[in-house]
């Protein structure tokens, strides 16, 4: 049996490309077959969010499933001379009138562009390896690699463990994890899992069958040009490698093909420039490079979701404080206030890549007002039910809803707790509502009078937390710390919801304290203070409470 293990062993390591140094140390990618399918589940340790996936993919198709097959993400070669690839992605809609209908829409790869076949599988070109010997894992004999890196006061841990098959020509992943750890401030920034199973070769290649879809809409084609991100006049093209090379380990960035590396460095840059040149400015706030630092502002979409609607829906409760009413209080208000000290205020979430934040927000404001109403008893709400539900008020799910939409929904239905309706996906899902043995519906919402800041205080003091809208261009993405305050964003075009949890003074100046969707690594460990002037970035254009 010693002898098996060892022959066992050695096979897998003549499968692995790239040299082995010393016998251990493996520098070059692993061969991942061609063919194949599995499925798999990745954990977020820091954040508890899980995915589950299924591919099933091939050399020009690849087909990935989410969130147990709601969501279809399917790539099919063009039948042009050249090859740009289609991308269909199906994913269920539930209206007042059809339940989880199932809708379609396809992307065209262009030639700067291209829609190629995706996967799952973990990129390791840019790791050291070095062999660890076997472990078993999932009932499996594995052999197990491991990496350190460290990389601008990060270090970065990664280990594989991989298997192999006779029918399966290449390594079979078993298990990816990844932890990377600040050094200086001695705190996990994240940790995650890749959990891989059932790998087979052989697959009926229907699943790439796309004729049932006969009814797709065409997305807009959002190419991103080059030219259109110019290179910034740095002298130090050295600093600029330095830093992006730094940006890639601490967010773990892994790039398609070259073309969008270069991509992506230009945006890089150009976000370098503006935040050396905001910082040196002693603005009263900090930009950071986090991770949206190579995003484009049509990407950023995907992590926002706000849409504008025509003409808002007026809440149904009116505001209970007339003009005369708010001066009398005015004169009594604190200087600061924090419904997070009242333990009406749930742990920062984090949105992903779905435009969920108009969920985040409401959500908040309705757990914050049952707490009050309770007596403190806070609980976690379901932002999963109305991405999955509310699309016949107006919602899109992760392409993005409104606040009013989720208000109205839930004044229909309720709110399921996130434990019986089940975790945030960060895909569109079936609806579930029908299954559901408690719901916690509100009575309506409020709009608090527009830009007055003595409402705003008066409404967080006795409703609080409050939900509201904002314009989340610009630089505020890449905000760091200290009272925001951005000329460039407007009180008009807002697009992303956020829950205002507080406010405060620093030097004579009002801030609003808001709780962003964006994790605990973005900002002030996941919120804002943005300044009270001026209605900066709209944070009292259309703030709302709710009534349960």
């Amino acid at each position: 049996m010693f002898l098996l293990n060892i022959l066992y062993i050695f096979s897998i390591s003549l499968l692995v490309s790239g040299e082995i140094d010393d016998g251990d140390s493996l520098s070059d990618d692993f061969e991942w077959p061609e063919r194949y399918s599995c499925e798999a589940n990745k954990l977020y340790l820091e954040s508890g969010l899980v995915e589950d996936y299924k591919i099933w993919r091939k050399p020009q198709n690849s087909r990935i499933d989410y969130n147990k097959g709601a969501v279809k993400s399917i790539v099919v070669p063009t039948k042009s001379r050249v090859n740009f690839g289609l991308k269909y992605s199906i994913h269920p809609q539930t209206t007042e009138s059809e339940e989880n209908e199932i809708v379609c829409t396809i992307a065209k790869g262009t030639r700067s562009e291209h829609q190629d076949v995706e996967t799952i599988l973990p990129y390791t070109g840019s790791y050291e390896f070095e062999s660890q010997g076997p472990e078993t894992i999932n009932d499996q004999i594995c052999e197990k690699y491991y990496s350190s890196s460290t990389d601008d006061g990060y270090e970065t841990r990664t280990t594989l463990w991989i298997t192999f098959s006779d029918s399966i020509n290449g390594s079979i992943p078993v298990r990816f994890e990844e932890k990377k750890y600040n050094i200086y401030q001695g705190y996990l920034d994240y940790h995650y899992i890749w959990e891989f199973y059932n790998f087979e070769p052989d697959f009926d290649e229907n699943v790439f069958d796309t004729s049932q879809y006969t009814d797709c809409s065409y997305e807009m084609n959002s190419e991103v040009k080059t030219e259109d991100h110019p290179i910034p006049d740095y002298e130090d093209k050295e600093h600029v490698d330095r830093a992006f090379n730094s940006f890639k380990t601490k967010f773990d960035k892994k790039y398609a093909h070259e073309m969008e590396h270069a991509m992506r460095k230009n945006i890089f840059e150009k976000n370098l420039r503006l935040i050396t040149t905001t910082n040196n400015q002693n603005l009263g706030y900090k930009l950071t490079i986090n991770q949206f630092a190579d995003r484009t502002p049509e990407e950023m979409k995907r992590h926002k979701g706000l849409l504008r609607r025509e003409k808002r829906t007026p809440g149904n409760i009116p505001f209970p404080y007339n003009d005369e009413k708010l001066q009398q209080l005015s004169e009594s208000l604190p200087s600061e206030f924090d419904t997070r000290l009242l333990g009406l205020v749930n742990p920062i979430r984090h949105q992903q890549t779905c435009g969920s934040c108009w969920t985040f927000g409401t959500t908040a404001a309705v757990e914050g007002a049952i707490a009050r109403k309770n007596g403190g008893r806070l609980l976690t709400l379901s932002n999963q039910a109305l991405i999955d539900c509310s699309w016949g008020f107006g919602a899109n799910g992760c392409n993005g809803g409104t606040d009013t939409a989720a208000y109205q929904w839930m004044m229909e239905y309720g709110l399921p707790t996130e434990e019986e309706y089940g975790p945030y996906a960060n895909q569109d899902g079936y609806c579930l509502i029908k299954n559901m043995t408690i719901t916690y519906p509100i009575l309506g919402f409020t709009d608090v009078t527009p830009k007055s800041i003595t409402a705003l205080k008066v409404a967080l003091i006795n409703h609080g937390p409050l939900s509201t809208s904002i314009d989340a261009s610009g630089t505020f993405s890449l905000y760091s710390g200290g009272i925001f305050y951005d000329l460039t964003c407007t009180e008009t075009e807002l697009n992303h919801e956020v829950t205002l949890v507080g406010y405060g003074e620093e030097n004579g100046e009002t801030y609003w304290i808001i709780r962003n969707s964006w994790g605990p690594n973005w900002g002030i460990d996941g919120y804002m203070h943005i300044s009270a002037r001026d209605n900066n970035c709209g944070v009292d254009t259309e703030p709302t409470y709710v009534v349960v």
